[in-house]
């Protein structure tokens, strides 16, 4: 009986895992990661070694061992698991059994035989610190919630404030921030560090931060719950002005990663890509889950990264102007789309 039900358990937890390997599969429409794949496929047409696109793959694959390397148990919420009748000897062979169904292992033992023992040991060691980072880190938020950054989010004044910091807060749960934060820091890094930096590449650089953030302002809803997208429909605003708290909300995270960089080409580039953005944010449903990189649509997302660079680096050659051209692209499709929404 008791084998039975730790079985039952094992394979709800294979689906799950199954499921949750599956939601990686976005990744592939996603902007930053098909950035990454063009960089590649043009290093291997031209013969040589694609070793521009090493760095980005290394932060890709860093960011990606947070959610690989949870527990699989914690996949199951704890009132649940605490609910099941199984002894105490029987958790403890649960678990051992569920780390057969961690990837990190499946990754690990994969390194094993096609690299070297030390290289597989290495990886594991990287994904065992990860682990012990999210469970520390899990801790601290739920034993003392002040050390929540989410928090300490300040409420902006007027009406759409509470709609803003909530948006906020969804930005900070998606991965494309954490890449976007990442290519900030170390681009200002080498800004400042560096004795006499090419001045061209920091529109560059700027580019790189805007495309890594843009996917999101494909599904701007897609965080949303049921019972969050009825709640738009009572509350007294218009359609346009919950599209404008949220374009706010993406702005103000792209402006602090943007400014030690270039501000006004990665601004550009960000209201250019939330003008397109809307269009599939209202009239396609892309559901999105916390802590994974955002999806979109393969049309938007080139119509985002070629606009978007193109006037980007238009601001950077010409100035402001090409900004005001953008600022009047975005209000124009706040006010079309906004319409529509209701």
């Amino acid at each position: 009986m008791e084998f039975r039900v730790t079985l039952a358990i094992l394979r709800a937890l294979s689906r799950v895992i199954r499921r949750d390997l599956a939601s990686f599969q976005s990744a592939k429409i996603n902007n930053f990661f098909l950035f990454v794949f063009l960089l590649i496929y043009g290093a291997l047409v031209s013969g040589v070694k694609p070793a521009s696109a090493y760095p980005f793959l290394l932060l890709l694959g860093f960011l990606l061992l947070f959610p690989l390397s949870s527990d699989p148990l914690a996949r199951i919420p704890p009132d649940r698991l605490a609910s099941w009748p199984i002894a105490g000897a029987q958790r403890f062979g649960l678990r051992l059994a569920s780390l057969a169904l961690s990837p990190v292992l499946w990754l690990t033992v994969l390194l094993l035989f096609k690299t070297s023992p030390s290289m597989a040991l290495f990886f594991l060691g990287i994904a065992v610190a990860t682990q012990a980072l999210i469970v520390a880190a899990g801790r601290i938020a739920r034993g003392a919630p002040r050390w929540n950054p989410a928090r300490h989010i300040p409420q902006p004044p007027g009406r759409l404030g509470a709609l803003i910091r909530k948006d906020l807060r969804q930005l900070l749960s998606i991965l494309d921030t954490y890449v976007a934060l990442l290519l900030s820091v170390t681009g200002a890094a080498w800004r400042y560090l560096t004795p006499h930096p090419d001045a061209e590449a920091l529109p560059i650089l700027s580019l790189l931060v805007a495309l890594a953030l843009s996917t999101w302002t494909q599904c701007m809803f897609g965080l949303d719950s049921a019972a969050g997208a009825t709640r738009y429909r009572i509350l007294p605003l218009s359609g346009w002005q919950i599209l404008l708290a949220k374009g706010i909300a993406f702005l103000a995270i792209l402006t602090v990663l943007v400014a030690p960089l270039n501000y006004g080409t990665g601004m550009t580039f960000g209201l250019v890509a939330l003008a397109i953005g809307n269009i599939p944010s209202v009239f396609v449903t892309l559901p999105q889950q916390r802590w994974r990189f955002t999806s979109g649509r393969l049309v938007f997302g080139v119509a985002q990264a070629v606009a978007g660079s193109m006037l980007g680096m238009a601001e950077y050659r010409w100035g402001a102007g090409v900004l005001s051209v953008a600022v009047c692209a975005y209000a124009v499709s706040v006010y079309y789309c906004g319409r529509r929404f209701r």
